[in-house]
């Protein structure tokens, strides 16, 4: 798998996890974990953005 999808994958995953952590009314780690997709979403158009050898 290719880093860059995986990054991509992980960044969905903690989006997703944000948005139910925001309608379980826990504000603090919801906050957290948009922070964390916002991080794999910028890793990703990084990578994708140098054109590196991606295995």
């Amino acid at each position: 798998m290719k880093t860059s999808t995986l990054f991509a994958v992980c960044g969905i995953v903690c989006g997703i996890s944000s948005l139910t952590l925001g309608l379980a009314d826990k504000p603090l780690w919801a906050g957290l974990f948009g922070l964390s997709a916002g991080i794999w979403s910028l890793a990703t158009l990084a990578i994708s953005r140098s054109g590196g050898d991606d295995d």
